[in-house]
C-alpha cells in the first residue's frame, strides 16, 4: 500500500513539475504596442522607460502573404483550405469564367477569393449561382506569381482560407515551421511581450485548440523571458499566456459602454484566474476625418484601467511620438497612473469613483511619495457666430479655469476676448485657421498647430476664475473671412475641483 502511495505521489509531483515548467508569469503590467523596425528599437525603448510599459510586439506567424515563398511561383501543398470544389469540365491555359459544381463554400464571405488547383492559384471576381452550379466570372490565372496551366475535370479545386488583412493561411505543419522560425526571430530581440492577435486562426487547420496550444508552446519555448499575450482564452492557451487583452479599441465616443463591457469581462477573467488587460488606447494625430488625441481623453481611459485594476496596450507609433506635441505630457501621465495603479495607491471607494463614465481626473507628482488627484470638468463645445455669442457656463467647481479655442476652416480670428462674472479676460494674439490657442490651469497661454506643437506663447490680461455654479459668458473677437468665408471657431473651457491627496503605500 506504502509503495502505491509512493508511485501515486511520484506521478503527482511529476505532473506538477511539468506543469510547473509550462506555466508563465502572470502580468497586468501595460505595454506599448511597436511595429518591428530595428531602427526605432532603441528609441521606443527610451519612451517605454519614460512611461514605465514594456515594449509589445504585435506578431502574426500564421499568415502567407501573396508574395511569399510558399505561394510563389509553386504554392506550397500546405496552404490551409476551407475545402473541395469540382470542375464542371476541363480548364485550359487561358480561361477567365469556368464552372464548378454549387458549393456553400462559394458563399463564404472572402477578401480575396483565391483558389488551388494543382500548381495554380486563381482569383476570381464574382460568383453566379444555379440550381446546380457555381459560375466564376472576371478570373485572373496563374494568380500571384503562379503559372496559368491547362486542368483535366477530375483535378481538384481547393477553395483557400484567407484573412481579413489579404494575407492566406498555413495548415498545420507549415504553421508550425513558420511558428519556429518566428520564435527564433524574437527571441534575439529587446522586446518583453509578444503580441498574438486572432489567436482563434491559429486553430483553423481542423486541430483547434491542440494547434493553438502547439503554437504558443513553441512561442515559450524561444523566449521564455518575454511576456505572452493574447486576445482569446481558451484551456489550452491558459498556462501560456502572461494576460488577455481582447484587442478592444477604446475612444472617447464610447464612454457609456466601456463601464458595461468591462464589468462583464471583468468577473470572467476574475473567475478564471487570468489576469486582464482593457483593450487598447491609439494616440492619433489630426487628419481631415479626426481631431488629435488630447492628453484629458488619455486620462479618461488610464482611469478606467485604474477602475478595473487592469492593464492596457498602448498603441503610440514612433512617428505619431515625434509629431504630437504632447508625447512627453502623455508619456509622463501614463507613468503616474500606472504607477499608482500597481502600487494600489487608489482605494476601493476611489475605483468605484473612476467607473463613472463621464468622469474626468487629472493627475500630478507632488514628491516621491504624494500625488496630487484633480476631478475635472470639461465643458461641451460652445459654437461662436461672430455676432450675439454669449453663454450660460455651468461650473461643478469655484476654480480658476482652462481654455481651448480651436479654428477650422479659412480664415483668423484677432484679440479674443471673453467676458464673465469675475471680469474680462483678453488674449492678445492672432489665431489662425487650423490652430488652436490653449489657456492652462496654470495661466499659461499659447497657440498650437492641431498636434498641439506650440507655436507661440503669450500674456494674457485678466484673470480666468469661475465661480461654482451658472454663470453668464460672452465672447468677441475680431474676424477675417479668406476667399469669402469665415472661420468656424469652437470653445470649451475645464474646472476641477481642490485636490485630493494620493499616497503611494
Amino acid at each position: 500500500m506504502k509503495r502505491k502511495l509512493a508511485i501515486v505521489l511520484f506521478l503527482m509531483c511529476g505532473m506538477v513539475s511539468l506543469a510547473q515548467e509550462t506555466f508563465v508569469e502572470k502580468s497586468t503590467k501595460s505595454c506599448l504596442i511597436a511595429d518591428y523596425n530595428p531602427k526605432e528599437t532603441a528609441f521606443l525603448k527610451e519612451k517605454c522607460r519614460q512611461a514605465g510599459l514594456d515594449l509589445g510586439l504585435s506578431v502574426m506567424a500564421n499568415r502567407v502573404p501573396t508574395n511569399s515563398k510558399h505561394v510563389s511561383p509553386k504554392p506550397s501543398k500546405h496552404l490551409l483550405k476551407q475545402g473541395v470544389l469540382e470542375l464542371q469540365s476541363a480548364l485550359d491555359d487561358n480561361q477567365t469564367v469556368f464552372a464548378v459544381y454549387r458549393s456553400e463554400l462559394l458563399e463564404k464571405p472572402s477578401s480575396i477569393n483565391v483558389l488551388q488547383i494543382e500548381d495554380e492559384l486563381v482569383v476570381y471576381r464574382t460568383t453566379e449561382a444555379s440550381v446546380s452550379f457555381h459560375i466564376l466570372y472576371h478570373c485572373t490565372r496563374g494568380a500571384f506569381g503562379t503559372k496559368a496551366t491547362a486542368h483535366p475535370k477530375n483535378a481538384p479545386v481547393y477553395k483557400l482560407w484567407e484573412s481579413p488583412d489579404r494575407t492566406l493561411l498555413p495548415d498545420l505543419e507549415l504553421q508550425n515551421q513558420m511558428a519556429q522560425s518566428e520564435a527564433r526571430k524574437w527571441s534575439k530581440t529587446d522586446f518583453q511581450v509578444l503580441i498574438f492577435n486572432d489567436l482563434k486562426s491559429y486553430g483553423y487547420n481542423e486541430h483547434g485548440d491542440e494547434a493553438i496550444r502547439h503554437f504558443l508552446d513553441t512561442m515559450h519555448k524561444y523566449n521564455p523571458e518575454k511576456l505572452l499575450q493574447a486576445d482569446l482564452l481558451t484551456p489550452a492557451s491558459w498556462p501560456y499566456l502572461s494576460r488577455v487583452n481582447e484587442n478592444q479599441l477604446w475612444n472617447e465616443s464610447m464612454r457609456t459602454k466601456i463601464i458595461e463591457t468591462l464589468s462583464e469581462r471583468q468577473d470572467f477573467y476574475r473567475k478564471n484566474l487570468m489576469p486582464w488587460m482593457i483593450g487598447n488606447f491609439q494616440i492619433l494625430l489630426a487628419d481631415k476625418n479626426r481631431k488629435a488625441t488630447t492628453l484629458e481623453e488619455l486620462e479618461w481611459f488610464l482611469s478606467k484601467a485604474a477602475a478595473f485594476d487592469a492593464g492596457f496596450s498602448l498603441d503610440f507609433s514612433a512617428e505619431n511620438m515625434r509629431m504630437h506635441g504632447l508625447t512627453d505630457a502623455m508619456l509622463n501621465t501614463v507613468n503616474l497612473w500606472e504607477s499608482l495603479r500597481l502600487n494600489n495607491a487608489f482605494t476601493e471607494a476611489k475605483k468605484e469613483e473612476f467607473k463613472d463614465p463621464y468622469g474626468n481626473w487629472h493627475l500630478e507628482k507632488a514628491d516621491d511619495s504624494i500625488y496630487l488627484l484633480y476631478n475635472q470638468h470639461i465643458s461641451r463645445r460652445y459654437f461662436c457666430n461672430f455676432s450675439d455669442d454669449h453663454w450660460e457656463w455651468n461650473s461643478p467647481y469655484s476654480s480658476r479655469f482652462a481654455l481651448q479655442i480651436a479654428v477650422e476652416g479659412k480664415g483668423s480670428i484677432s484679440n479674443p476676448v471673453f467676458n464673465t462674472p469675475n471680469g474680462e479676460l483678453f488674449f492678445p494674439c492672432t489665431l489662425n485657421a487650423s490652430q488652436y490657442l490653449i489657456l492652462d490651469f496654470d495661466g499659461a497661454a499659447y497657440i498650437t498647430d492641431l498636434n498641439f506643437n506650440k507655436i507661440k506663447e503669450f500674456e494674457i490680461q485678466g484673470i480666468p476664475f469661475l465661480d461654482e455654479g451658472v454663470s453668464e459668458v460672452s465672447f468677441t473677437c475680431t474676424a477675417k473671412p479668406q476667399e469669402g468665408k469665415m472661420p468656424y471657431l469652437t470653445v470649451r473651457f475645464a474646472t476641477r475641483d481642490k485636490a485630493k491627496e494620493i499616497h503611494i503605500p
